[in-house]
């Protein structure tokens, strides 16, 4: 990930997410867009410009939620509460056009980088990317010999997120590593047991 993001840039990337889910008939939901936009980043290797922490829903960036809001407030999006779903929708406002066009050279650069990651992970609901973005904020975080190894990862993640089994863990793991796979090639993580 090298170069600066725009603003722009940043909120055609919500602009295209948006737009997309939409087309795809696929209901987005902040906590959902803070995940894609995380995945995009770490396993798309897109540099958003966005900074991440680790939150009890897993990796959330305040820049990216605030930039929701400014989204939102010039027409771009509609961010509506669903009581019955306990969750703030996201669909594309009025303006929305004018948010992609103002970063479309950064969605073309990007579109395979980004295709890549929503190919593979764009079904998900959003609980199941949130166990999927928590293991790619670990590869960022973790030392590499601990990522190398599926069974400590599996332990780390389980830490973090204990409501998830051992064996969806176990699956999400593969996810990340196949698409890392894809991405730089063997990455060399074990699916057994711990290596010395």
């Amino acid at each position: 990930m090298t170069g600066t993001t725009s603003k722009a840039d940043q909120y055609a990337l919500v602009a295209y997410l948006i737009v997309k889910s939409e087309r795809d008939n696929s209901p987005l939901d902040k906590k959902a867009l803070q995940k894609k936009v995380h995945l995009i980043q770490e396993l798309g290797s897109v540099n958003t410009g966005y900074i991440f922490s680790f939150y009890t829903y897993g990796p959330y960036s305040a820049s990216l939620a605030g930039d929701l809001d400014v989204i939102a407030n010039n027409g771009g999006a509609e961010v509506t509460y669903c009581s019955s779903a306990n969750r703030y929708e996201i669909k594309s406002g009025n303006h929305i056009d004018k948010m992609q066009t103002r970063g479309q050279q950064f969605i073309e650069t990007n579109k395979a980088a980004i295709g890549r990651v929503l190919e593979a992970f764009d079904n998900g609901l959003a609980n199941e990317l949130e166990l999927v973005s928590t293991i790619a904020y670990l590869y960022r975080q973790l030392q590499h010999d601990v990522f190398k190894d599926s069974k400590r990862l599996s332990e780390h993640v389980r830490k973090l997120k204990p409501r998830y089994s051992e064996a969806k863990v176990s699956h999400a793991i593969k996810d990340v590593q196949d698409i890392l796979h894809q991405q730089k090639g063997p990455t060399g993580l074990s699916s057994g047991s711990s290596t010395p």
